[in-house]
């Protein structure tokens, strides 16, 4: 299995972990283009508000840790301040994963 392969299930299984804990309304559909975070000025409205972002990034970093090692760090407050960037959807946000591993 390829390195972007590996992270797409990573996240996927996250999506799984963190939908059990959301209301129908915010659940994340297990897509690529799934849009996560939006605010102002976006032309696509996301399904996830700041306090959900920050525990749907958490889960994440939790399976990528217990998949890829204890000492990944997602480094979700870089994540957050260029939520515009890597945050607009699963792919953006598995390129920036691709990226920092």
């Amino acid at each position: 299995m390829s390195d972007l392969e590996k992270i797409k299930t990573i996240v996927f299984n996250a999506i799984d972990e963190f939908n059990l804990s959301q209301e129908i309304e915010n659940k994340l559909e297990k897509s690529e283009e799934e849009v996560l975070f939006s605010r102002a000025g976006f032309t696509q409205v996301g399904k996830l508000d700041s306090l959900t972002l920050v525990y749907f990034l958490v889960t994440i970093e939790e399976h990528l840790q217990k998949n890829l090692g204890d000492s990944f760090n997602l480094k979700t407050q870089d994540l957050i301040d260029s939520k515009e960037v890597e945050l607009k959807n699963i792919a953006s946000l598995i390129k920036y994963i691709q990226h920092i591993i």
